[in-house]
């Protein structure tokens, strides 16, 4: 649809400048022009012919360019475009008011020329001032409008990687409620995905739908919302589209490719690695670790003695009872993960 209007917008503009440039190119030729030529009818088709041969080029270029636009404009919330809009009529009236103040020089050129600079100056200050100071501009509003109206814009957005996906830790981690906001996929990691999934390789296609498992898994937990973009898009690359639209609607990128890390942290992009969040929960201690220990109380089951590590996990040593309030040496035999915390089981090593 977009493709035809654009079309008929090219055929109005070349009939028009012909109408307009035609008479005039005929004045300053130094022959007669045959009457048969001089009219309304050739001009335009003139017009458009020369158009078309020197700026259908530009078609697929303006028509991406509108596409980009209007997924920008799409993925802004209805208050956003309002301020946006707001901020531009403001620029453009003050430059009306300096535009009274330089026709009133009776300088030509300045008079005929920085107005219509001023003016594109000033509108495009105006929509960026109202697009990107929208929570701020909210302060201004009575109530708790203005308070959930920022808070919600504040809320960023999380995009997830494919490499996140396929490793499938973020299911789990999103079932806890750790993440807040809106968790998105947007439609070219979905296609990746497909993609891999559909590979000859059986290595990739068991990635792929290991992935597709995940993301349906994903979708049914109810801890975090999650949101399929349908974007469009000319090419496949994930990384490059992924750093665009985090960076165009300021949001985070969760992933698990190193690369993938260090370029968003060259486009100042905030970025989750699961790795990262796996490494800083990780156990403590592990078994077979040896560490001191004061035992300070006896456990539930005979002889047990009690002590507590640093961050507070409790240790349970297997004949521990006769050495309360000492502190002894003792090696890891387990470790049980509960939804409470953890618990060591350890026994003392002898000397």
């Amino acid at each position: 649809m977009l493709r035809y209007l654009l079309y008929v917008l090219y055929v109005l503009i070349g009939i028009s400048l012909g109408v307009w440039l035609m008479p005039l190119i005929f004045q300053i030729l130094p022959w007669d022009v045959p009457l048969i030529l001089d009219n309304v009818l050739v001009f335009g088709l003139s017009g458009l012919l020369l158009f078309l041969v020197f700026f259908s080029w530009t078609l697929p270029k303006v028509e991406s360019l509108i596409r980009r636009s209007e997924g920008l404009i799409l993925n802004r919330s209805l208050a956003e475009i309002v301020s946006a809009t707001l901020g531009t009529l403001i620029g453009l009236l003050i430059a009306v008011l300096i535009s009274l103040l330089i026709n009133a020089m009776d300088i030509p050129i300045v008079r005929d020329i920085v107005p219509f600079i001023v003016a594109v100056i000033l509108g495009y200050l105006g929509f960026q001032i109202g697009l990107k100071k929208f929570g701020e501009v909210l302060d201004f509003l009575p109530g708790n409008f203005s308070k959930s109206k920022e808070k919600e814009y504040r809320n960023h957005k999380k995009f997830l990687d494919t490499s996140a996906i396929i490793d499938g830790r973020i299911v789990d981690v999103a079932k806890t409620g750790f993440i807040e906001g809106v968790l998105v996929i947007p439609q070219f990691v979905l296609d990746e995905l497909q993609l891999i999934a559909d590979a000859t390789d059986p290595i990739k296609r068991d990635k792929g739908q290991r992935g597709l498992d995940m993301l349906n898994a994903l979708q049914k937990q109810n801890a975090a919302e999650v949101e399929i973009r349908d974007v469009e898009y000319d090419k496949l690359d994930v990384d490059h589209q992924l750093i665009e639209i985090a960076k165009a609607e300021k949001g985070a990128i969760i992933t698990t490719d190193y690369n993938l890390n260090k370029v968003c942290q060259l486009h100042q992009i905030k970025v989750l690695n699961v790795n990262e969040l796996s490494d800083a929960i990780k156990m403590a201690v592990i078994q077979g670790d040896r560490f001191s220990l004061l035992v300070s109380k006896t456990g539930k089951e005979e002889n047990q003695g009690v002590g507590y590590l640093e961050d507070g996990t409790m240790v349970v040593v297997e004949d521990g009872k006769a050495d309360i309030n000492k502190t002894i040496t003792v090696e890891v035999v387990s470790v049980l993960q509960t939804n409470s915390g953890r618990i060591v089981f350890a026994k003392r090593v002898r000397k």
